[in-house]
This record gives structure tokens, C-alpha cells and sequence, in this order.
């Protein structure tokens, strides 16, 4: 049963988690599955408040933010009980870079944070969610940088519901170099970006097209009703009942 509930919270399209937990908390009588698996979904990188809440950034069971010098832990992709955090802090140019770079490129919901270590961590999350018509999607990069190297994965994810259910993943392991991480993180996005295009027009033009069945044009209007008997198909349904 964990397993079950761990793979339907983990399946949840961005902004819809709150949906899916509460669809499960009606189906199974499980609070502490439920709660562990959304414990893991967050683990897997999540913006919560503005903040990002992932396994990179954890610290002392909470979550940090070595940019903004806060710790906070996570309820319903909510912020809570956040406090001040006593850090170092990060380069100041990389992140100014950063929010240049978001705004340029991000035009909804925009996170990241910056990790410092033995290698320095980025994790950026970039979302738009508008379930009011039918869609949300999230592009979620996670970058190790060692001197000029620079390696990670990205994460995409589109789900588009109006009159159906489209579902679109895409996950990369990525890697560059260069003296400027985010001009590097920059290409880098780009590529990507140019990979998914070539996916999703791929899949307009060969998967959703090979959904189709073809019906024959034969200009003439088609008498609903009873008069549907007389035609062959309507005739092959009629005679079924």
C-alpha cells in the first residue's frame, strides 16, 4: 500500500498535489503513508512561499536558504515556521545573475537557491499553473558546479486537461563548462528548450495524429435519429442493441 501511495503522490502534476492528497485521504484511511510521500515528493524539489524546499537544501531537518538566510520548514507548499539562519551566504554576483537570468527567461512563477559546499548547488524551479484552463507545467533544474564544471538534470513536466488528459515528461542529465555558470546554465536551458520543442512537435505530428481514425469525406449532412439505421454504420450499431 506505501508503495501504491508513494507512486500516486509522486505522479502529481505541479500545483495539483493538494488535489491528489486529498483525493487519497478520502479513497484509504492511511494519514502516515500520505504524509511520507508527500515528505518525498518535496525531497524531489518544490517552490514553497517563493522558497525552494528539495534534498540539496536541507539542513537539520529543515529547509534552508543560503540567499534569502532563512530556515523554514514545509506544509502543503506552504512555508512555515520560518526563522532567520545564520550563513555565510553565497557569491553575490552569481546570484544577481541568477535573478537577471529568471527574468529574462521565466515568465511565471520563478525560484531558485544556491547551496555552498565542497561543490556549490543550484536548484532552479520555474512553474506556470493555470488550472482554471486546464493546464500546469514546471521545468525543474538541479545543477552540481566544481570550479568551471557544471553538471545536473532537468526535469519537465506539462499536464494538459481540458476535454482529456495529456501528461508530458522530460528529464536530462546535463553538463557544461565555462567561467560564467550561469552564461553556461544559460546554453545549457537553451539546448534543452530545443529538445523538448522537437518532442512535442513529434508527438502533435505522429503520436496524437496515429490517435486519429480516419473517417471517409462524403459531403453529404447526415440525418441524425432514427434515420441513423440507414446508414451502414448506424445500422451496424442499431442492430447490436
Amino acid at each position: 500500500m506505501n508503495k501504491t501511495v508513494n507512486e500516486l503522490v509522486s505522479s502529481a502534476p505541479p500545483g495539483e498535489l493538494a488535489d491528489v492528497v486529498e483525493d487519497l485521504n478520502v479513497i484509504i484511511d492511511n494519514p502516515a503513508a500520505i504524509s511520507a510521500a508527500v515528505d518525498s515528493y518535496v525531497e524531489q524539489g518544490v517552490v514553497a512561499s517563493g522558497l525552494i524546499a528539495s534534498k540539496w537544501n536541507s539542513h537539520q531537518g529543515k529547509y534552508a536558504c543560503h540567499v534569502n538566510k532563512k530556515l523554514y520548514n514545509v506544509d502543503g507548499l506552504k512555508a512555515i515556521d520560518i526563522e532567520d539562519f545564520e550563513t555565510e551566504g553565497v557569491d553575490a554576483n552569481l546570484v544577481n545573475s541568477l535573478e537577471r537570468y529568471g527574468e529574462a527567461h521565466y515568465p511565471s512563477t520563478y525560484a531558485f537557491t544556491v547551496v555552498p559546499g565542497s561543490t556549490t548547488e543550484i536548484v532552479i524551479i520555474g512553474q506556470r499553473n493555470n488550472l482554471e484552463n486546464y493546464y500546469s507545467g514546471q521545468w525543474k533544474s538541479h545543477y552540481s558546479i566544481n570550479g568551471s564544471k557544471v553538471v545536473g538534470e532537468i526535469a519537465i513536466t506539462i499536464h494538459y486537461f481540458e476535454e482529456g488528459n495529456v501528461r508530458m515528461t522530460f528529464n536530462e542529465k546535463v553538463e557544461g563548462s565555462g567561467s560564467d555558470v550561469v552564461s553556461v546554465i544559460e546554453k545549457i536551458e537553451n539546448d534543452v528548450t530545443l529538445k523538448v520543442v522537437d518532442k512535442f512537435t513529434d508527438l502533435n505530428q505522429k503520436s496524437f495524429k496515429n490517435l486519429r481514425r480516419l473517417l471517409p469525406v462524403t459531403r453529404s449532412k447526415i440525418n441524425w435519429g432514427k434515420a441513423i439505421g440507414n446508414y451502414r454504420l448506424g445500422s451496424d450499431v442499431v442492430n447490436k442493441k
